[in-house]
């Protein structure tokens, strides 16, 4: 029972295990010592940098003080989804879109269901998916294969300046889309009363996270020693605030790791590396797109930076092959296993619209690649 519960709470950590261990039966044990793994370990160590202090401003009720805010005062059903579709899009910014989809999906069906609108919760529910997927494009550690992919700035020769300048236009014309999708929402007046957390914050520990959170950014961009960062964080958490130890998600970074040595182990096997290359070598972009409807575009970033020194196609394909199918990136399986824990909900109305919204993002996003990017 122990271990069917452990599946079902985490399936894609599971596959991921399940994938790289089937892996070590074609690939040669050398071959598999031999990966760079420092590069691997960068990001997860990053990561769990910015997942601790999420965990950190949770304990503190930064996050869900700043939701209250955002939500008082709001007298439409339209008003109310449009507060609650940007909530994930400018938070994934700078706490991930997994953290953020996390933090945000369980508020989004409490305030739905207080304010009697059952009904709008699938089609809100994958606005936020999009929304957080769209936001956290914007900046290098806004999702996990972003973070992966600033951290080879060094091997791809790239700045900050041009990174932003190739993921803005994709931000723009994502939100524009993500407007005018939400508009698709009726509008009627509704009347609801948030339940104020009255907890208090501590102001002490909140300056001090979110100085930790200033270094993590430092961090990115290479200011500041990865090692060093996470030292300081691990400390700086072990003496302030132990309990959020327990509470990060490790299975992120687990998942993370199982599929950087599924998809190098892959990538070793002389005709997959082939076929790889003819793809990338035709079309870079298409390619991880495509692959990412399948594997999501975490492992797809993994596997097929190898194969091409094209970052933008890469970096940009990556973020628009998050969209498509319900497991083309690890946050719109987060938001489905959410919704499927809640009773009495419509899964066929959900997939529905995500389906539909989805091919809608994907029109407006390749041509925006091809025309303003590459």
């Amino acid at each position: 029972m122990e271990l069917r519960r452990f599946v079902k709470k985490d399936p894609i950590l599971i596959i991921s295990i399940i994938l790289a261990a089937l892996t070590l039966f074609v690939c040669p044990l050398d071959i598999v010592i031999s990966h760079d793994y420092s590069r691997i370990m960068k990001t997860i160590c990053i990561l769990f940098c910015f997942l601790i202090i999420v965990e950190g401003l949770k304990e503190c009720n930064a996050l869900k003080k700043l939701a209250e805010k955002i939500l008082i005062g709001k007298k439409t059903s339209l008003s109310l989804c449009f507060a609650l579709v940007f909530l994930p899009f400018f938070t994934s910014m700078v706490f991930t879109n997994d953290v953020a989809l996390i933090t945000f999906v369980p508020f989004a069906i409490m305030i739905l269901r207080t304010a009697h609108l059952e009904c709008r919760i699938p089609v809100v529910l994958v606005l936020q998916t999009m929304a957080a997927n769209i936001g956290s494009s914007l900046t290098p550690f806004g999702n996990p294969h972003n973070l992966y992919m600033f951290g080879l700035y060094e091997k791809y020769g790239f700045t900050l300046l041009e990174y932003e300048i190739a993921l803005i236009p994709i931000v723009l014309v994502g939100a524009l889309v993500l407007i005018l999708l939400t508009m698709t929402i009726k509008k009627e007046n509704i009347e609801f009363e948030i339940e104020k957390n009255n907890e208090t914050t501590s102001k002490k520990k909140l300056l001090v996270i979110l100085i930790l959170f200033i270094i993590s950014i430092l961090t990115v961009i290479g200011v500041v020693p990865w090692i060093l960062t996470t030292v300081i964080v691990a400390i700086v958490f072990a003496l302030m605030m132990p309990r959020t130890f327990k509470t990060v998600n490790y299975g992120i970074l687990l998942i993370f790791f199982f599929l950087f040595v599924f998809t190098n182990n892959i990538a070793s096997i002389e005709s997959i590396s082939s076929a790889i290359t003819h793809l990338t070598a035709m079309d870079p972009m298409l390619t991880i797109v495509g692959v990412s409807q399948f594997t999501s575009n975490v492992p797809s970033t993994i596997l097929l930076e190898q194969f091409t020194m094209d970052w933008k196609a890469i970096t940009v394909g990556a973020d628009i092959g998050g969209f498509g199918t319900p497991i083309a990136s690890m946050a719109s399986v987060i938001t489905l296993s959410l919704y499927l824990a809640e009773k009495d909900l419509n899964v066929k109305k959900y997939l529905t619209k995500y389906t539909i919204f989805n091919i809608v993002m994907l029109i407006a996003l390749i041509p925006t690649f091809y025309l303003l990017v590459h």
